[in-house]
Protein backbone atom coordinates (compact mmCIF):
# COMPACT_ATOMS: atom_id res chain seq x y z
CA UNK A 1 0.00 0.00 0.00
CA UNK A 2 1.30 3.12 -0.89
CA UNK A 3 2.07 6.31 1.17
CA UNK A 4 -0.84 7.89 1.59
CA UNK A 5 -0.35 11.23 3.57
CA UNK A 6 3.43 13.22 2.31
CA UNK A 7 5.11 15.26 4.96
CA UNK A 8 5.85 18.26 2.02
CA UNK A 9 2.18 17.83 0.95
CA UNK A 10 0.37 18.36 4.39
CA UNK A 11 2.79 21.14 5.02
CA UNK A 12 1.47 23.21 1.65
CA UNK A 13 -2.12 23.37 2.79
CA UNK A 14 -1.47 25.46 4.96
CA UNK A 15 -0.59 29.09 4.06
CA UNK A 16 2.20 31.14 5.43
CA UNK A 17 2.93 35.09 5.31
CA UNK A 18 6.05 35.30 3.89
CA UNK A 19 7.39 31.62 2.63
CA UNK A 20 6.71 28.39 1.16
CA UNK A 21 4.92 26.37 3.87
CA UNK A 22 6.96 23.84 3.74
CA UNK A 23 10.38 25.95 4.01
CA UNK A 24 8.86 27.41 7.20
CA UNK A 25 8.81 24.14 8.33
CA UNK A 26 12.32 23.34 7.52
CA UNK A 27 13.29 26.82 9.02
CA UNK A 28 11.56 26.40 12.21
CA UNK A 29 13.62 23.03 12.49
CA UNK A 30 16.52 24.49 11.97
CA UNK A 31 15.67 26.73 14.66
CA UNK A 32 14.27 23.69 16.72
CA UNK A 33 17.81 22.56 16.77
CA UNK A 34 19.51 25.41 18.71
CA UNK A 35 20.25 26.20 22.48
CA UNK A 36 17.11 26.70 24.38
CA UNK A 37 19.28 30.25 26.04
CA UNK A 38 19.58 31.42 22.97
CA UNK A 39 17.77 34.64 21.74
CA UNK A 40 16.70 34.77 18.19
CA UNK A 41 18.97 37.22 16.56
CA UNK A 42 21.91 34.50 17.56
CA UNK A 43 19.81 31.80 16.11
CA UNK A 44 19.11 33.65 13.10
CA UNK A 45 23.08 34.26 12.62
CA UNK A 46 23.95 30.61 13.46
CA UNK A 47 21.45 29.80 11.10
CA UNK A 48 22.77 31.84 8.02
CA UNK A 49 26.45 31.06 9.16
CA UNK A 50 25.58 27.10 8.81
CA UNK A 51 26.71 25.84 5.87
CA UNK A 52 24.85 22.53 6.50
CA UNK A 53 21.47 23.84 5.43
CA UNK A 54 20.56 26.28 2.80
CA UNK A 55 19.18 29.10 4.06
CA UNK A 56 21.25 32.40 3.53
CA UNK A 57 19.87 35.83 4.72
CA UNK A 58 17.45 34.91 7.78
CA UNK A 59 16.40 37.72 9.64
CA UNK A 60 15.72 38.08 13.33
CA UNK A 61 12.04 38.58 12.61
CA UNK A 62 11.60 35.72 10.81
CA UNK A 63 12.35 33.21 13.78
CA UNK A 64 11.45 35.77 16.83
CA UNK A 65 8.02 34.34 17.45
CA UNK A 66 9.45 30.68 17.80
CA UNK A 67 12.44 31.66 19.29
CA UNK A 68 11.47 34.27 21.79
CA UNK A 69 7.34 33.32 22.05
CA UNK A 70 7.87 29.67 21.93
CA UNK A 71 5.62 29.39 18.87
CA UNK A 72 5.22 26.97 16.36
CA UNK A 73 3.80 27.32 12.73
CA UNK A 74 0.82 25.40 11.70
CA UNK A 75 2.16 23.58 9.48
CA UNK A 76 4.82 22.10 11.50
CA UNK A 77 2.43 21.56 14.11
CA UNK A 78 0.65 18.75 11.70
CA UNK A 79 3.29 17.65 10.05
CA UNK A 80 4.46 16.38 13.98
CA UNK A 81 1.11 14.78 14.48
CA UNK A 82 0.73 13.48 11.63
CA UNK A 83 3.96 12.00 11.98
CA UNK A 84 3.20 10.45 15.88
CA UNK A 85 0.23 9.10 15.33
CA UNK A 86 1.59 7.64 11.82
CA UNK A 87 -0.70 8.95 9.46
CA UNK A 88 2.91 9.34 7.43
CA UNK A 89 3.94 5.69 7.40
CA UNK A 90 4.75 4.25 4.01
CA UNK A 91 2.90 0.72 3.65
CA UNK A 92 -0.26 -1.27 5.43
CA UNK A 93 -0.67 -0.27 8.92
CA UNK A 94 -3.81 -0.21 10.62
CA UNK A 95 -3.47 3.19 10.84
CA UNK A 96 -3.39 3.66 7.62
CA UNK A 97 -6.03 1.77 6.12
CA UNK A 98 -8.36 3.74 8.72
CA UNK A 99 -7.12 6.92 6.79
CA UNK A 100 -7.80 5.14 3.84
CA UNK A 101 -11.64 4.35 4.99
CA UNK A 102 -12.06 7.81 6.33
CA UNK A 103 -10.98 9.33 2.34
CA UNK A 104 -13.74 6.67 0.97
CA UNK A 105 -16.07 7.49 3.30
CA UNK A 106 -16.14 11.03 2.57
CA UNK A 107 -16.68 10.29 -0.93
CA UNK A 108 -20.02 8.15 0.14
CA UNK A 109 -21.35 10.04 2.74
CA UNK A 110 -18.68 12.91 4.43
CA UNK A 111 -17.13 16.26 3.55
CA UNK A 112 -14.03 18.32 4.54
CA UNK A 113 -15.07 22.00 4.88
CA UNK A 114 -13.04 24.22 1.94
CA UNK A 115 -12.40 26.71 4.87
CA UNK A 116 -10.90 24.99 7.95
CA UNK A 117 -10.54 21.41 6.61
CA UNK A 118 -12.23 20.11 9.59
CA UNK A 119 -14.13 16.79 8.38
CA UNK A 120 -17.43 15.39 9.04
CA UNK A 121 -19.33 11.79 8.42
CA UNK A 122 -23.09 11.52 7.94
CA UNK A 123 -23.77 8.07 7.02
CA UNK A 124 -27.50 6.75 7.50
CA UNK A 125 -26.67 3.28 8.95
CA UNK A 126 -25.29 2.02 12.19
CA UNK A 127 -22.72 -0.42 9.99
CA UNK A 128 -20.99 2.74 8.66
CA UNK A 129 -21.25 4.74 11.85
CA UNK A 130 -19.09 2.24 13.64
CA UNK A 131 -16.89 1.99 10.59
CA UNK A 132 -16.27 5.64 10.72
CA UNK A 133 -15.68 5.66 14.67
CA UNK A 134 -13.59 2.59 14.36
CA UNK A 135 -11.38 4.34 11.68
CA UNK A 136 -11.36 7.46 13.62
CA UNK A 137 -10.37 6.15 16.39
CA UNK A 138 -7.31 4.36 15.15
CA UNK A 139 -5.93 7.10 13.50
CA UNK A 140 -5.44 8.80 17.20
CA UNK A 141 -7.76 11.45 16.21
CA UNK A 142 -10.81 10.25 18.20
CA UNK A 143 -14.11 11.16 17.58
CA UNK A 144 -17.35 13.10 18.62
CA UNK A 145 -21.07 13.39 17.75
CA UNK A 146 -22.33 17.04 16.61
CA UNK A 147 -25.93 17.75 16.27
CA UNK A 148 -27.14 19.15 12.46
CA UNK A 149 -29.13 21.66 12.72
CA UNK A 150 -32.20 19.79 10.63
CA UNK A 151 -34.70 17.98 12.62
CA UNK A 152 -34.86 14.38 11.83
CA UNK A 153 -31.01 13.95 10.61
CA UNK A 154 -28.41 11.97 12.59
CA UNK A 155 -25.41 13.51 14.53
CA UNK A 156 -22.46 14.32 12.19
CA UNK A 157 -19.30 11.88 13.58
CA UNK A 158 -15.98 14.82 13.39
CA UNK A 159 -12.13 14.13 14.93
CA UNK A 160 -12.33 14.27 18.76
CA UNK A 161 -9.28 16.01 18.53
CA UNK A 162 -6.89 17.30 15.49
CA UNK A 163 -10.13 17.87 13.76
CA UNK A 164 -7.49 20.49 11.13
CA UNK A 165 -4.38 18.34 10.47
CA UNK A 166 -6.75 15.28 9.82
CA UNK A 167 -8.58 16.85 7.32
CA UNK A 168 -5.75 18.46 5.48
CA UNK A 169 -4.12 14.75 5.98
CA UNK A 170 -7.26 12.95 4.28
CA UNK A 171 -7.00 15.86 1.32
CA UNK A 172 -3.81 14.89 0.53
CA UNK A 173 -4.62 11.40 0.93
CA UNK A 174 -7.42 12.50 -2.13
CA UNK A 175 -10.42 13.14 -0.24
CA UNK A 176 -12.72 15.76 -1.88
CA UNK A 177 -12.57 19.33 -0.36
CA UNK A 178 -15.63 21.80 -0.02
CA UNK A 179 -18.95 20.71 -2.29
CA UNK A 180 -19.22 17.31 -3.73
CA UNK A 181 -20.45 17.30 -7.14
CA UNK A 182 -19.14 16.56 -10.77
CA UNK A 183 -16.87 19.79 -11.22
CA UNK A 184 -15.12 18.80 -8.10
CA UNK A 185 -15.27 14.99 -8.10
CA UNK A 186 -13.08 13.07 -10.59
CA UNK A 187 -12.32 10.11 -9.76
CA UNK A 188 -11.39 8.13 -7.14
CA UNK A 189 -7.91 8.37 -5.66
CA UNK A 190 -4.98 6.40 -7.84
CA UNK A 191 -3.77 4.48 -4.64
CA UNK A 192 -7.00 2.37 -4.33
CA UNK A 193 -5.93 0.05 -7.25
CA UNK A 194 -3.13 -0.49 -5.56
CA UNK A 195 -4.42 -1.14 -2.17
CA UNK A 196 -4.32 -4.69 -0.69
CA UNK A 197 -7.53 -6.84 -1.73
CA UNK A 198 -8.69 -6.58 1.98
CA UNK A 199 -8.34 -2.96 2.19
CA UNK A 200 -10.21 -2.73 -1.13
CA UNK A 201 -13.24 -4.86 -0.40
CA UNK A 202 -13.55 -2.89 2.47
CA UNK A 203 -13.58 0.30 0.84
CA UNK A 204 -16.21 -1.21 -1.85
CA UNK A 205 -18.21 -2.25 1.12
CA UNK A 206 -18.16 0.89 2.87
CA UNK A 207 -19.32 2.94 -0.63
CA UNK A 208 -21.84 0.27 -1.62
CA UNK A 209 -23.73 0.30 2.16
CA UNK A 210 -23.18 3.73 3.16
CA UNK A 211 -24.13 5.22 -0.47
CA UNK A 212 -25.95 2.77 -2.65
CA UNK A 213 -29.99 1.97 -2.28
CA UNK A 214 -32.11 -0.86 -3.38
CA UNK A 215 -34.14 -1.37 -6.31
CA UNK A 216 -37.64 -2.21 -6.20
CA UNK A 217 -38.37 -6.16 -6.35
CA UNK A 218 -34.98 -6.64 -7.20
CA UNK A 219 -31.13 -8.03 -5.62
CA UNK A 220 -29.24 -4.92 -7.30
CA UNK A 221 -28.55 -1.88 -5.59
CA UNK A 222 -27.60 1.01 -7.41
CA UNK A 223 -25.68 4.60 -6.70
CA UNK A 224 -26.45 8.07 -8.24
CA UNK A 225 -25.41 11.01 -7.44
CA UNK A 226 -23.94 14.50 -8.81
CA UNK A 227 -20.60 12.87 -10.23
CA UNK A 228 -19.12 12.04 -13.67
CA UNK A 229 -19.18 9.13 -15.05
CA UNK A 230 -14.71 8.54 -14.54
CA UNK A 231 -16.24 8.28 -10.76
CA UNK A 232 -18.57 6.06 -11.58
CA UNK A 233 -16.70 3.95 -13.75
CA UNK A 234 -13.91 3.70 -10.92
CA UNK A 235 -16.40 2.65 -8.55
CA UNK A 236 -17.84 0.10 -10.80
CA UNK A 237 -14.46 -1.34 -11.38
CA UNK A 238 -13.57 -0.90 -7.46
CA UNK A 239 -16.68 -3.54 -6.63
CA UNK A 240 -15.88 -5.72 -9.52
CA UNK A 241 -12.33 -6.18 -8.80
CA UNK A 242 -13.00 -7.87 -5.25
CA UNK A 243 -16.55 -9.05 -6.13
CA UNK A 244 -15.97 -10.89 -9.63
CA UNK A 245 -19.35 -9.96 -10.18
CA UNK A 246 -20.98 -7.35 -12.48
CA UNK A 247 -21.57 -3.49 -11.79
CA UNK A 248 -22.21 -1.35 -14.40
CA UNK A 249 -21.38 2.72 -14.87
CA UNK A 250 -23.42 4.82 -16.64
CA UNK A 251 -23.32 8.55 -17.13
CA UNK A 252 -26.18 8.19 -14.50
CA UNK A 253 -24.30 5.88 -11.88
CA UNK A 254 -23.47 2.58 -10.94
CA UNK A 255 -25.76 -0.80 -11.16
CA UNK A 256 -24.68 -3.26 -8.69
CA UNK A 257 -25.61 -6.77 -9.46
CA UNK A 258 -26.98 -9.05 -7.13
CA UNK A 259 -24.08 -10.97 -7.27
CA UNK A 260 -21.98 -8.42 -6.50
CA UNK A 261 -24.27 -7.32 -3.50
CA UNK A 262 -23.72 -10.49 -1.96
CA UNK A 263 -20.30 -10.94 -2.31
CA UNK A 264 -19.87 -8.10 -0.03
CA UNK A 265 -22.26 -9.73 2.72
CA UNK A 266 -24.85 -6.85 1.53
CA UNK A 267 -27.84 -9.16 0.67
Amino acid sequence: MTQLVDARALAQTYNHPSKDPWTAVELYREAAKKPDDWGSQRVASAINSDRSNEFEGISRGEVRAWVDDDSKPDAAHAVDVARDLGWLEDGRTDTTEALAELVIGTYAFGSVNKRNYVPGWCPDDEESRAAIETALTWTGAGYQHVKRDSNGQGDEIRPGQHASPLGRALVVAGAPVGDKNTDSVHGLPNWVDDAPMVVRTGLAVLLVRGRSVGCQEKATRTIQTDRGLRYFKDVARLIESVTGAAATASEHGVTISAAAVRELGLE
